[in-house]
Parts: C-alpha cells; sequence; structure tokens
C-alpha cells in the first residue's frame, strides 16, 4: 500500500486541522499515512473522531459546489464520522487586498445519510452538493433544497464526539 506524500498535503485539510485546534480544546488532529477514507484523525484523550473534508470556492453564482461519490459514502459511512464541508468564500476589503473568509460546514455522517436520501446521483456517481449563504443561513440548492444552517461552524458535535 503506498504513502500518502505528507509534502504535498490538501490545503483544506490543512485549514480544517488548524480550525480543529483552535476550535476543539485539548484534542490533536493527525494525517493518516495511508488513504483509508479519512483525511484527519482528531483525538482528545482516549476519544477520537474521523473526518474526511471537501473544500471548494465560492463561485460567482453565489454557491459553492462539493461532490461526494456514492460509492465510497457507502463504504467509508462506517469509518467516516464527520463530514466537513469547507468553503473558501470572498472577503471585500480595501482595494487591492483579497482575503478569503473559511466557512465550515461540519455533518455527523449519520445525519448527512439522512440529508442525501432524496439527493440525485449523476452519470459519475456523485452528489453534488451546491451551498448558498446568506447571513447565517447556509442552503443547499441542489436537487431538494435543504437547509444546513445548523451545522454551520458547529465544532461542538466534534466536541462533544
Amino acid at each position: 500500500m503506498p504513502i500518502r506524500n505528507l509534502w504535498s498535503l490538501e490545503c483544506g485539510e490543512v485549514i480544517t486541522a488548524e480550525a480543529l485546534r483552535k476550535n476543539v480544546e485539548g484534542c490533536e488532529v493527525y494525517f493518516p499515512l495511508h488513504d483509508v477514507g479519512i483525511d484527519l484523525l482528531v483525538v482528545n484523550g482516549k476519544k477520537h473522531a474521523s473526518v474526511q473534508v471537501k473544500e471548494s470556492r465560492y463561485y460567482p453564482q453565489q454557491i459553492s459546489w462539493h461532490v461526494i461519490f456514492r460509492k465510497k459514502f457507502v463504504r467509508d459511512k462506517e469509518r467516516v464520522d464527520f463530514y466537513v464541508f469547507l468553503t473558501y468564500l470572498p472577503k471585500i476589503g480595501e482595494p487591492g487586498t483579497s482575503k478569503f473568509e473559511n466557512k465550515f460546514i461540519i455533518v455527523p455522517t449519520s445525519d448527512l445519510e439522512s440529508l442525501i436520501k432524496e439527493k440525485k446521483v449523476d452519470k459519475r456517481g456523485r452528489y453534488s452538493f451546491c451551498f448558498n449563504f446568506e447571513g447565517k443561513k447556509v442552503a443547499d440548492k441542489r436537487d431538494v433544497p435543504t437547509d444546513y444552517s445548523e451545522y454551520l461552524n458547529r465544532w461542538d458535535l466534534i466536541k462533544q464526539a
């Protein structure tokens, strides 16, 4: 089994790991050496939670687009505790400066499994999520519109796990 290239980690995974360290008191975050279907392992004492990170930029149509392959979701749903959808939202600032605000939608796998029951699968076998952010409201505008507002920045869900 090949070892994952730790010299070129995905930036979304690193940003999420930093946010976990900041928001989940006393935790340590680990990156698996092999691709085992999880991106991060969060450990607090003897408790642990596994995290899959899906990242996207915010498109001009006012959406972020994330995909999960159905086969991988079904295969890994017992292994992955949380899906973290990370969106890079452009922040309007002074002319000549560009900044991004990171928006995290943190969904337990069991909740996500319920939320995607009505979701269509495309020709490639993927579930598509198109999140729209309006203040503290987050909605998936794809297929069946679904409210994800309750999962915005919900680090406490990982703390409790």
